[in-house]
């Protein structure tokens, strides 16, 4: 290629350069370096020292095991402020770009990178945007983004993260505002990736305002510390199995946006939102079942916007407000997005419901309008007045008064007791009922025992506090099947209420305490009532170790059978 053919061209916007002419190059550069409009070369690395005018530079297709811009630089490069690379290279070694001290925006996405050396940045105090996306780095170390003083966006998505991010990472990156991790996705063998972002990010963490986090879709529990206070209106988008999430929204005091994807929560509800009061639109994309209680909704003061991607609940009545709720505020907007819809979107009309049973999906409108009644929602508030302003023993004491003066009234009783206990459970749990439970005890005797469970004994079409209410004084014992989904429903916490009033006033041993998994302190503290409970009374935990379920069923069955009338005199 003749340098000649340069010769008169006054606007050069873009020079491609490729084999077999880049021997010529040194002398092309002579005669093109004083046109100042140029602004991209696809050229060889070692070549850019005489393209004094160049601004932006595209390099591509080096073959080289290493790109190598600064070995021969005596001085620095201040004329390059964009560059983006093409490597076939698997690192990025110490000072590989200590000479391009103007440096604005690096690009190194689409590459193979694997390892960057500690200080590979290191003289790049200028730069403020940096792409690392889809690369197959592996790992973050305390000095591998060591020197980036003045960033303020870094891509790392779509690279595989599979060792710990150290501790430290990003905390000299007092600029930095826009973080994009990759596929976080280490240890490969723990179960449950666990990310302290405070420990990462230190201080910078308040200051930050947009944070995009994946797990590459395996389990992931987030944390931060209680001393992070967000000084920015931050966005936050999650994509991954999120677990415990309720952790990280704490003190995010300034958070707008949040954004989740393929997430994996199981309730909703406000000890996730309960410092949100910054929020302003949410997207809710989560993978598996769950329950939206209206507490999660309450603390959100500034929300706009609510959007649930392909939304899949359970037919309780604990999710019945929603309906009444998006129809009748007319501050937020509610937008139901799913696969089965034609144009992508659907009424809330249409919004369907699992039933406990796992199989049956009804409408859930139609399902609400049969079961959650307006002489439920009555009862509650009455609940709520007559606790306020009569004190704690005048409501118990009614349901006493009503449960015994309707045993009395039955004939057909040899004793008081129509069945041996009350089990108050979650309908998530009722497969360990059904499988374990009832084979144990309702199948071992003499004695036979008889249990209560609400989906095979409660009246059809009576009300259902009156089921339980019903139910709970016919049986001369209470078992509370305590797990997570116990925790979060509405209805056990009615049932563990009424049956402590009973324990109060009726100072009998009737309530016996099962706990079906290990639930740390910190999630029973909010569960005052329980709490309270476990201080005074000794508790069953269910064995994980299939040896020990023996005798676990063997103290259970000892404790619900009815006594003989010797064991009464003795």
């Amino acid at each position: 290629m003749s340098p000649d053919v340069f010769h008169g061209i006054p606007l050069l916007q873009s020079l491609i350069i490729r084999e077999p002419y880049l021997e010529d190059l040194s002398e092309i550069a002579c005669r093109i370096m004083n046109i100042k409009s140029l602004v991209r070369l696809y050229v060889d690395a070692t070549n850019i020292r005489s393209l004094k005018n160049l601004s932006q530079l595209n390099i591509v297709g080096l073959e080289d095991n290493r790109l190598d811009i600064c070995s021969f630089q005596k001085q620095p490069i201040t004329w390059l402020t964009n560059l983006t690379l093409g490597l076939k290279n698997q690192m990025l070694f110490a000072k590989q770009f200590i000479c391009l001290v103007k440096l604005l925006y690096l690009d190194i996405k689409y590459n193979l990178i694997s390892n960057i050396e500690d200080f590979a940045f290191l003289g790049l105090t200028n730069l403020e945007s940096l792409d690392i996306t889809r690369n197959k780095i592996t790992q973050i170390n305390a000095n591998t983004f060591y020197g980036l003083h003045s960033l303020t966006w870094l891509d790392l998505r779509n690279n595989p993260l599979i060792h710990n991010i150290e501790a430290m990472s990003f905390t000299h990156l007092m600029s930095l505002r826009q973080v994009f991790l990759g596929q976080v996705h280490y240890p490969l063998t723990e179960p449950v990736i666990k990310l302290n972002l405070t420990l990462i990010f230190g201080g910078i963490l308040s200051q930050l305002t947009h944070l995009y986090i994946s797990s590459a879709m395996r389990p992931m529990q987030l944390t931060i510390g209680s001393n992070i206070t967000s000084k920015q209106n931050l966005s936050l988008q999650l994509k991954g199995q999120t677990r415990s999430a309720d952790i990280i929204f704490h003190n995010l005091t300034k958070l707008e946006v949040l954004e989740m994807y393929h997430c994996r929560i199981y309730s909703l509800e406000g000890s996730l939102t309960k410092d949100l009061k910054s929020l302003k639109r949410v997207y809710l994309h989560i993978e598996n079942i769950y329950n939206v209680f209206y507490s999660f909704i309450e603390p959100l003061s500034s929300l706009k916007l609510l959007t649930f991607d392909n939304l899949q609940m359970f037919c309780s009545c604990d999710n019945a407000w929603l309906i009444t709720w998006a129809k009748g505020c007319r501050q937020v907007e509610v937008i139901m997005l799913g696969p089965y819809a034609k144009t992508g979107m659907y009424a809330l009309e249409d919004l369907i419901c699992l039933s406990d049973n796992g199989i049956d999906t009804p409408n859930f409108v139609k399902y609400t309008e049969a079961n959650c009644t307006t002489e439920v929602v009555l009862f509650f508030m009455l609940v709520v007045l007559v606790h306020n302003l009569a004190g704690p023993y005048l409501l118990p004491l009614y349901h006493i008064t009503l449960g015994w003066l309707l045993e009395a009234m039955r004939s057909n009783t040899r004793g008081r007791y129509h069945y041996d206990a009350f089990v108050s459970y979650s309908g998530k749990d009722e497969r360990w009922v059904v499988e374990e439970l009832l084979p144990n005890l309702e199948q071992r005797g003499p004695p036979f025992l008889r249990l209560c469970l609400h989906s095979r004994d409660f009246q059809l079409g009576k009300d259902i506090v009156e089921n339980i209410t019903d139910s709970l004084y016919r049986s001369r014992h209470t078992l509370c099947l305590v797990s997570r989904h116990y925790l979060r429903s509405n209805w056990c916490s009615l049932e563990m209420k009424l049956a402590t009033y009973r324990l109060q006033l009726e100072q009998r041993d009737i309530l016996l305490l099962v706990f079906l998994e290990k639930i740390p302190p910190r999630h029973l503290s909010a569960h005052h009532r329980l709490a309270r409970l476990l201080k005074t009374r000794t508790y069953l935990d269910w064995p994980q170790d299939p040896l020990q379920h023996q005798a676990f069923w063997d103290r259970l069955w000892a404790k619900l059978k009815p006594q003989t009338e010797l064991e009464i005199r003795g």
